[in-house]
């Protein structure tokens, strides 16, 4: 079933449209809702999972399906957005210090759990879009931004002209931007991380 007459059915057959979504793109939803939401209790995972359909099911008729913003993308940036606020919101229950100590458990630097599920669903999504991409833009993606090499050297590397590196780089950005879209990234100023 493609993406509009999904849409379609979600506006004329709620229940019906609902199934189907949940059945095309529960588990993807679930992948990037357990990535940010890891040690956190199931239940909490279970309703975030159930609040990313709710939500496109209430703003079903503000999407606007396209090549670049297939229904996937509103899905998995929904999934993305709901997962960070309930990191937000809510907080694991915390352990006073006193009471850590009597039990004989030694205090740990804390370590932000939020930002490390953002980054690696960000890393993820971003090397899932690279491995997608064709050859040589692969190579020269990872070598241009994995290993930091230069143009030239890249060039030297893979046997090409330095203006084709140039060129591929250029051209295929549009390429990644779109299969990351396609993956929920579509904030470029998350890469800053």
């Amino acid at each position: 079933m493609d993406d509009q007459t999904l849409l379609n059915l979600l506006q004329t057959d709620a229940e019906q449209g609902m199934r189907q979504m949940i059945h095309i793109y529960g588990p993807a939803v679930h992948k990037i809702c357990a990535s940010f939401l890891a040690g956190r209790p199931r239940e909490e995972l279970e309703e975030a999972e159930a609040d990313v359909f709710v939500r496109i099911w209430k703003y079903r008729g503000r999407i606007q399906l396209s090549e670049t913003y297939p229904l996937r993308s509103y899905l998995f940036a929904i999934a993305r957005n709901v997962s960070k606020d309930r990191l937000h919101r809510t907080r694991p229950d915390t352990l006073s210090l006193d009471a850590a100590l009597e039990d004989g458990i030694e205090p740990e630097a804390s370590d932000n759990t939020e930002d490390a599920a953002a980054e690696g669903w960000l890393k993820d999504a971003v090397a899932a879009s690279v491995a997608e991409l064709d050859e040589p833009a692969r190579s020269i993606f990872r070598e241009r931004y994995y290993e930091r090499r230069s143009v030239k050297e890249i060039a030297a590397h893979l046997g090409l002209p330095e203006k084709k590196v140039e060129n591929i780089l250029h051209r295929d950005r549009a390429k990644l931007r779109a299969l990351l879209a396609e993956k929920g990234v579509t904030s470029y100023e998350e890469f800053g991380k």
